[in-house]
């Protein structure tokens, strides 16, 4: 059977806007990701301990995407008091985590991630197998939305 799915292009914009004592500073970045085939959005409820949220693999399924194909991804921490900790863990179990504040939003456009000890110098990216998330002090809601080729 052949698809009927057409590609299309995910444009995602970013805006800054102040005024700093009269003047107006700022800019718009505007990314285009072509030959989208598929997105996912969705809304998962983080609980205070550790949830998967998502999966890189060389194939897809429930929650799994092809890590190859990752074009876009955004998380969006729905709460507006508490922050959650996302985990990003590769596949050598290498980890990095980071607190994303309420009302807050994290992107990202590949899987490659790197982590070192104390002191240790750069050596090279690796991709990160999943993402895994843990609410501070009581459950918050989690937008993510992805897009793959």
């Amino acid at each position: 059977m052949a698809t009927t799915v057409s590609t299309a292009t995910l444009t995602v914009s970013i805006q800054e806007t102040i005024t700093l004592n009269g003047t107006k500073q700022g800019a718009t970045v505007n990314a285009k990701f072509g030959k989208i085939k598929q997105v996912d959005e969705r809304v998962l409820t983080v609980p205070t301990h550790e949830v998967a949220l998502m999966s890189l693999s060389s194939s897809a399924a429930a929650g799994t995407y092809v890590t190859s194909k990752v074009r876009y991804v955004r998380f969006t921490n729905l709460d507006d008091t508490n922050h959650v900790r996302l985990t990003f863990v590769s596949g050598s179990k290498n980890r990095f985590d980071t607190k994303l504040e309420a009302g807050r939003s994290m992107m990202f456009t590949n899987a490659a991630m790197s982590g070192s000890a104390a002191g240790a110098s750069f050596n090279t990216f690796s991709n990160f197998t999943s993402v895994k998330a843990t609410a501070n002090s009581s459950a918050v809601d989690i937008g993510l939305f992805v897009a793959t080729i």
